[in-house]
C-alpha cells in the first residue's frame, strides 16, 4: 500500500528519488513520515534500511530489512541488502544466506552474481565465485563492474594473468573506474611490472585524489627522488681538481687539452655518467667502481704529489656510483611505462 502524499504521510516514490539523488539524510526524513502514517510499509522499511546501511547503521538496517521481507519474502533486493548489511557487521553465515537467496530469486541479476562472488572470492572459495562472475558477464559483457570482479576473483585465487585480462577490460569499458586501475595496479606488481603497477596507482588516484589504497600501493613502488646536493657536490669537486692540476701544471703538456676539454664539458659528462646509473644492475656498478680505481692509477702515475688528491677522487668516485645506482629516475621509467603500453595496444591490433 502507497502512502497518499496529500495525507501528509510522506511518499515513498520522493524519499526513492532522494536516494538516488545521494540525499541520504533528506531520504530518511521522507521515510520516516511515511512509516509514521504506515509501519508496515514494505517499500518504506526497505529505503529505511537502505538509509540506514549508508549512514553506517548496518545494525539497524537490519531490523527494517527483515520487517520488509517478512512482507515481500521473494523480493530479491531485500536479501541482497540483507546480505550486505550482515557483511558489515561480521556476520560472513548471514551475508551469504541473504546473497544467496537474491542470486536463487534473480539469477539473471549481475548485482547479486557479483556480491555473492566477492563473498565467496574473501573466503578463499575460488571454485565457487568463478562460475559466479562469469556468468554476471555472459549476462552483460559490456558492463565494467563484471569484468572488475572476475579480476578480483581470479587475483584471490591467484590467476594474475586472468585476473590482469579482466582488469584490462574493465579500465577499457570504464576508463574512469578508479577501483579497476587500482587492482589492475595490484596485479602488475604481483606479476613484478613495477613501472607499470606505478602508472596505474598514479591513474586511480588522479581519478580520485582521496584513495587511500592507491596512495599507499602508490608509495611502495613510488621512486626515491636522487638528492641533487649529492651530484652538484660531485660536480663541483671534480671540476676543482680539474683545474687546480691545470693551473698548478701538475699535468704534462699533452694532457692539459685534455684537461681543458673535460673542465668545459665536466657538468653533461657529469649528468650523462650519473644518469645512467640507474639502468645498471649489480654487475654495472661493479664495473663502474672498477672504473674508478684505474682512474685513480692513471692519476697515481701523472706525478706523486697527486697520489691523495687521486685517491680520494676515486673514493668519492666509488661511492657516488654505488649510492647513486640505488636511485631511480621517475622520467625515464614513465617512458619505460609507456613503451610497454604501446607495445601491447600494437600486439591487441
Amino acid at each position: 500500500m502507497r502512502a497518499d502524499p496529500s495525507a501528509g504521510g510522506g511518499d515513498p516514490r520522493r524519499a526513492r528519488a532522494l536516494v538516488d539523488l545521494g540525499r541520504i539524510d533528506a531520504a530518511l526524513v521522507e521515510t520516516r513520515r511515511v512509516l509514521a502514517h504506515s509501519p508496515r510499509h514494505p517499500e518504506a522499511l526497505e529505503l529505511l534500511g537502505l538509509c540506514l546501511i549508508r549512514q553506517g547503521d548496518a545494525a539497524g538496517a537490519l531490523g527494517a530489512l527483515h520487517d520488509a521481507v517478512g512482507q515481500l519474502p521473494d523480493r530479491a533486493h531485500l536479501h541482497y541488502l540483507i546480505g550486505f548489511a550482515a557483511g558489515l557487521l561480521g556476520d560472513p553465515a548471514g551475508a551469504e544466506r541473504g546473497l544467496g537467496e537474491a542470486v536463487r530469486l534473480e539469477p539473471e541479476e549481475p548485482v547479486y552474481l557479483r556480491a555473492l562472488a566477492e563473498h565467496y572470492a574473501d573466503r578463499h572459495r575460488t571454485d565457487e565465485a568463478l562460475p559466479l562472475a562469469r556468468r554476471a558477464i555472459a549476462v552483460d559483457p559490456e558492463r565494467s563492474a563484471n569484468h572488475r570482479t572476475l579480476g578480483y576473483v581470479s587475483s584471490a585465487g591467484r590467476d594474475l594473468e586472468q585476473a590482469q585480462a579482466a582488469y584490462e577490460r574493465a579500465v577499457a569499458l570504464d576508463p574512469q573506474d578508479p577501483v579497476a586501475w587500482n587492482n589492475l595496479g595490484c596485479v602488475l606488481l604481483s606479476r613484478g611490472h613495477k613501472l607499470e603497477a606505478r602508472e596505474r596507482f598514479r591513474e586511480a588516484l588522479r581519478l580520485d585524489p582521496t584513495g587511500e589504497r592507491a596512495r599507499r600501493n602508490l608509495a611502495i613502488v613510488a621512486p626515491h627522488r636522487r638528492p641533487p646536493a649529492i651530484y652538484a657536490d660531485f660536480d663541483a669537486f671534480l671540476g676543482e681538481v680539474v683545474r687546480e692540476l691545470a693551473e698548478a701544471g701538475r699535468l704534462p703538456p699533452s694532457l692539459r687539452s685534455t684537461a681543458l676539454a673535460l673542465a668545459v664539458g665536466r657538468p653533461a659528462l657529469t649528468r650523462a655518467l650519473t644518469g645512467r646509473l640507474e639502468s645498471r644492475g649489480p654487475r654495472g656498478r661493479v664495473m663502474a667502481a672498477a672504473g674508478s680505481m684505474m682512474l685513480a692509477a692513471a692519476a697515481r702515475r701523472l706525478r706523486p704529489a697527486s697520489v691523495p688528491v687521486a685517491s680520494l677522487l676515486a673514493a668519492l668516485g666509488t661511492v657516488g656510483y654505488l649510492a647513486a645506482a640505488r636511485r631511480l629516475t621517475p622520467l625515464r621509467r614513465r617512458f619505460v611505462a609507456r613503451i610497454h603500453a604501446a607495445r601491447r595496444e600494437w600486439e591487441a591490433t
